[in-house]
């Protein structure tokens, strides 16, 4: 019996019932299941009907630039141009431009995070897990680089402008203020943090950047590494999205295992493009803090604004990051920065 929501459109329902007719899939044997989204404010169903299943994604409000291409453009446009590049991301069956309707290949449940987390105590397959998506990483990051057309993507640049809205002013704004409700002025730390958007800026940048390659966005399917939410993707640093998944607290990987997966990483880069390694792990310190303060940023305003008090309970472990990274000698003249942070 087909179970479609009745708060659905007619048409909605109409444009997914037309798709799985033209898949000789009976509509009428399928099941519409809500999915729990993350930090996403998609609606996602899964249809499932004898023979297998899709998935449903609906985003009809999408943030758009000012060229008027969208999130749902890059979704489309990103797939197509990696998966063209070798890269495994879900087929896109339909898609419905001027609504904001996906019929999506199924990757299932199995996220990286659920995975690793059930044999965290098991380094030996738990390392050997994450070196699986690690060999994928550096080409999508080289290989997605080439003929990469930013004018087809809503996202801005990845430069200092970007980092000090984006990244470190989100994270005074959501998380100190917000969040910690510290009765400080954001342009307390203003010429520090500008400095360190400005180091972050003179960072060679025209790689691939997903920037959200954490354990929940890679699925595990039928033993094979696949990727979602990459619609944010644009052209930026080798190191913020290796950044993203070391220091990704949904897992909270040991620093020994970080120590193994960075060394094992910049072998698999190293086969695609020569670098310096002494001068990429500074660089590396540098984006990683900036995406630590955005991991920030983002669980404070998710949990407080957003009302997905779930991912609170991941502020502490990504604060305890920050206060090691700062705790370096690098760090060692933002010393405002220091204070307010180890303060909390």
């Amino acid at each position: 019996m087909n179970t479609a929501p009745e708060n659905l459109s007619n048409d909605l329902i109409s444009f997914a019932e037309d798709y799985l007719s033209e898949q000789e899939i009976t509509p009428q044997e399928t099941t519409w299941s809500p999915l729990q989204g993350d930090g996403s404010d998609r609606i996602l169903y899964r249809l499932t009907y004898p023979e297998g299943s899709l998935i449903l994604a609906i985003n009809e409000h999408p943030p758009t630039n000012s060229a008027g291409v969208n999130e749902n453009d890059s979704f489309f446009y990103i797939c197509n141009h990696l998966q063209s590049k070798g890269i495994a991301l879900p087929e896109i069956h339909d898609f419905r431009r001027d609504r904001g309707w996906f019929i999506l290949e199924d990757l299932g449940n199995l996220h990286l995070n659920d995975e690793a987390l059930r044999i965290r105590d098991d380094h030996q397959n738990c390392e050997a897990l994450y070196k699986k998506v690690l060999a994928i990483l550096p080409a999508i990051q080289v290989k997605g680089a080439e003929e990469f057309d930013t004018s087809k993507i809503h996202s801005p640049p990845y430069d200092k402008l970007f980092v000090r809205e984006w990244e470190s002013g989100y994270f005074v704004r959501a998380f100190l203020i917000g969040c910690c409700k510290l009765s400080i002025r954001e342009d307390h730390l203003a010429d520090e943090l500008d400095s360190l958007a400005e180091t972050l800026s003179s960072i060679e940048g025209h790689f691939f950047l997903y920037r959200d390659f954490q354990s929940k966005n890679i699925m595990i399917k039928d033993g094979q590494i696949r990727f979602i939410d990459f619609q944010g993707g644009r052209i930026g640093p080798l190191h913020y999205d290796l950044a993203s998944l070391l220091i990704d607290p949904y897992v909270g990987l040991s620093d020994k295992l970080r120590q193994k997966l960075m060394e094992y990483y910049l072998k698999q880069l190293g086969r695609l493009i020569t670098i310096d390694e002494k001068q990429f792990l500074i660089d590396y310190t540098v984006i990683a803090l900036h995406r630590n303060m955005q991991v920030l940023g983002a669980f404070a305003y998710l949990s407080m604004v957003k009302q997905r008090r779930h991912f609170a309970q991941y502020i502490p472990i990504a604060l305890k990051n920050l206060k090691q990274f700062l705790g370096l000698d690098l760090f060692s003249p933002y010393k405002r920065l220091r204070k307010v942070v180890n303060d909390l």
